[in-house]
């Protein structure tokens, strides 16, 4: 049995015992403002590891909501993470407990994605991709939560594995990925914490009774932890994080690793802050002001003795309207860009440095939003490479959209 595989049945026992532990909530389906209501309350304890009893929560006098947070958007809006902005289905995956009492059915045909809440059990479907090759799997997210607490555990499996009187041969596919999620109420915020270990790309590995043992190291493990004050937020919206991430691109041949690929394994530490605030409001339409600021420290690995830091800026602004006196339709757009502000890289080997600043990574997107009653909306979302030129609204290296529905009980 492989680390990998002992890795993600300990995912799978830690979330059954948490599981076998909670019990199922039987509350009635709540409206997204009394969901709000909840999180305010759960987010009152005073204690990391105690339970959060749910009981008919208050607004607090300085609490600021709006009706524009009082909605659950798909994955069009929002794309560049405005703190102050209402929540997304990406937003309630990097919170979990953020499903509790939820009940919705999510579907987006354009990303693969499928989403069914039960209001403390929920569940997703969706691909994970390997990002150094053009390997797809299926996923599967199962997951529970209440009011203040929740966690979810994530799978998607890719491998074979052949012995004969030769040796053995096993294989794991680009998109094997395992991971988990947990997130906790205390103090007026949200804690976080998220663990993922995906392989990059298709790797082998060859263990013949003669001859020399390769295997190859084609995955990175990424480890968030993240601290946030959504859920009594007035006005302005923080995040406090960091991630750590150990990238692995080689191939060792008996142990030992003949030379670096390209790019070459490193580890990175980046802590970082984000935020966002209303600058106009109205009844009928908003505008926020966001941003992020994230420091990067990055060191290779062995053979490659390198190391670089790098300070990227992330400023956005957001842009939502009501259309109609029920207010059932709705427009939004955003613009944001990543702005390296600062990037030293120094090399030991070939004994050279360099710094650079550079403003690059542009994205625009605008979408639109139609509720029926308040059990059924539809988005459509369209951004960024669409508009780089005219003819290629549907080529594939120009396609920007995205299409969801979502049916709440």
């Amino acid at each position: 049995m492989n680390l990998k595989t002992m890795f993600g049945i300990g995912l799978v026992s830690v979330g059954a015992a948490f599981a076998q532990e909670a019990s199922e909530s039987t509350a009635p389906s709540m409206s997204e403002q009394q969901l709000q209501q909840q999180e305010e309350q759960a987010a009152a304890s005073e204690s990391l590891t105690a339970p959060v009893p749910f009981v008919a929560p208050e607004i607090p006098k300085d609490s600021k909501r709006t009706p524009f947070n009082a909605i659950l958007h798909g994955k069009s809006y929002n794309r560049n993470s405005n703190m102050a902005a209402a929540n997304n289905t990406d937003l309630l995956l990097k919170y979990p407990n953020l499903f509790a009492n939820r009940k919705f059915f999510y579907i987006e045909p354009t990303n693969k994605l499928g989403i069914v809440s039960l209001g403390s059990f929920f569940t997703a479907f969706d691909i994970s991709k390997a990002t150094h090759d053009d390997s797809q799997l299926g996923r599967l997210t199962l997951g529970y939560a209440v009011p203040g607490f929740g966690f979810y555990v994530r799978a998607g499996l890719g491998r074979d594995r052949v012995s004969n009187d030769a040796g053995v041969v096993s294989t794991t596919y680009g998109g094997d990925d395992w991971a988990a999620a947990i997130a906790k109420s205390f103090l007026g915020m949200n804690v976080a914490a998220d663990v993922d270990w995906l392989t990059t790309k298709k790797q082998t590995h060859s263990d013949p009774d003669k001859g020399v043992e390769t295997e190859d190291r084609f995955d990175s493990l990424t480890v968030n932890l993240s601290l946030t004050n959504a859920p009594t937020a007035k006005n302005f919206t923080w995040t406090l994080g960091a991630r750590f991430v150990s990238f692995n691109n080689e191939t060792e041949v008996d142990g030992d690793v003949e030379k670096a690929n390209d790019p070459a394994s490193f580890w990175d530490l980046s802590p970082y802050i984000r935020g966002g605030l209303s600058v106009l409001e109205n009844e009928n339409a908003r505008i926020l002001i966001g941003g992020a600021a994230i420091v990067s420290y990055r060191n290779y690995d062995d053979p490659v003795d390198q190391y670089a830091i790098t300070a990227v800026l992330q400023p956005s602004m957001l842009g939502e309207v009501f259309v109609g006196e029920e207010k059932n339709f709705m427009f939004y757009g955003e613009v944001g860009y990543d702005w390296v502000a600062f990037q030293y890289l120094k090399n030991n080997d070939s004994d050279t440095s360099r710094m650079m600043d550079v403003m690059n990574s542009v994205n625009a997107s605008v979408g639109f939003r139609y509720q029926y009653k308040d059990f059924l909306a539809v988005e459509l979302g369209l951004g960024e490479k669409l508009f780089t030129g005219l003819g290629n609204y549907f080529q594939a290296d120009g396609t920007f959209i995205d299409f969801s529905a979502m049916v709440r009980f």
